[in-house]
């Protein structure tokens, strides 16, 4: 009887674990205006439409008679690299996510940045990396780095120089195809900011997001800020997550956390878990790691799991990694993913099917009471 109840435990967890779907590249639709791009990041608009915020996007023209085994670059004809595009589609569902219909937001028919750069910015060496934003009543923000290229060519050559928000007044009758017009506000954090605005997250008259870093000491972490919905504009009314769990003012005394993160990540509440729960690419290995937590204040003892491990790249001559992994959409028990392959440098879409028995377990406290009971299953 206990090797039968072992056996049945056994096919439970099996049941019960998370599966995964590649499902290829996510918006097709793109390609009819963009070559290639990376961020991707859905941002509710309303009842019936979804923003999607990018950040690098390639635009030209695809060239004709290519086999499909060329590589990307050998499939277009690049015209201009753009540090930021916008475009809408219908509200995200599962029914619709594998077909959704992109609209760009466009100037004289071409696909324009929609953060602009002012005064001396050059192009060439500074770019404005549009990331997560969220719609307040009629206001839509958008947080996006400032970045400076330091080495042109290294994909790792560029330096944060501060963190951004721009603003959007809505107008009441506003459509897709109408004038978009975001004004970009005074600095929001200086450049020994974490890249806060990764992921921004309502919940409870609070606005999160988080902002990964690199250094030597502690590896490529990410920090956890909050602040009232009425102070997003206002760097002095943010806090930070400190290691013990409570909110701190400064920055440099917040916890680090996870350490392997490649690029940005997502942060959300999910509803079937009843947990937050981050989703990231880890550094150099192409695996997407989920990361699950009642409070903010257990974020340091979650476990990581790996639920998916992208197919190994095959670029020639350089070296590549895959990043900015992230959560763009979830309904019930299912979550999907993206990440940006740059070997296509395209999104992949992942459906991940959440397992409500294994998810839960954080703690290294945890991991040993559930080997517990399947070592007492097993009659041990």
């Amino acid at each position: 009887m206990k090797i039968k109840r072992f056996i049945i435990l056994i096919l439970f967890l099996c049941h019960c674990s998370q599966r995964v779907e590649h499902l290829g590249v996510f918006g097709e639709s793109r390609s009819r205006d963009v070559l290639g791009q990376d961020g991707v990041t859905p941002v509710p608009f309303s009842d019936k439409i979804t923003m999607w915020t990018f950040g690098d996007t390639i635009l030209g023209t695809w060239k004709e008679a290519v086999s499909v085994y060329a590589t990307f670059e050998e499939r277009i004809n690049q015209e201009e690299m753009i540090s930021n595009s916008l475009a809408f589609t219908q509200r995200i569902s599962t029914e619709n996510i594998t077909r959704l219909d992109f609209t760009f937001y466009k100037r004289n028919g071409r696909v324009v940045q929609f953060i602009d750069y002012k005064g001396k910015e050059n192009p060439k060496f500074d770019r404005l990396w549009a990331l997560d934003g969220i719609r307040l009543g009629d206001i839509m923000y958008v947080f996006y780095l400032r970045i400076r290229i330091v080495k042109a060519g290294d994909p790792f050559g560029f330096a944060l120089r501060a963190v951004g928000l721009a603003r959007w007044g809505i107008q009441p009758e506003w459509d897709v195809g109408d004038v978009v017009a975001f004004e970009r506000l005074p600095d929001l954090f200086p450049w020994d900011h974490p890249a806060f605005g990764a992921a921004v997250m309502e919940r409870d008259g609070y606005l999160y997001t988080v902002g990964q870093y690199t250094n030597e000491r502690e590896g490529s972490p990410v920090k956890v800020a909050r602040v009232p919905v009425e102070g997003i504009e206002r760097a002095e009314e943010y806090a930070f997550l400190g290691r013990d769990g409570r909110w701190i003012r400064n920055v440099a005394d917040a916890a680090p956390f996870l350490g392997d993160v490649m690029g940005e990540c997502s942060l959300s509440y999910n509803r079937y878990l009843r947990r937050y729960v981050i989703v990231y690419c880890q550094v150099g290995t192409g695996k997407i790691i989920m990361v699950s937590f009642r409070e903010f204040a257990e974020l340091s003892r979650a476990v990581k799991r790996v639920v998916f491990t992208m197919p190994a790249l095959k670029i020639k001559g350089r070296e590549a990694w895959y990043y900015s992994g992230k959560e763009i959409f979830s309904r019930e028990n299912i979550l999907y993913a993206i990440v940006i392959n740059p070997a296509e440098y395209q999104p992949a879409l992942l459906k991940i099917h959440l397992a409500p028995y294994t998810i839960p377990f954080l703690s290294l406290k945890d991991e040993q009471n559930k080997r517990a009971v399947i070592r007492k299953s097993a009659g041990e």
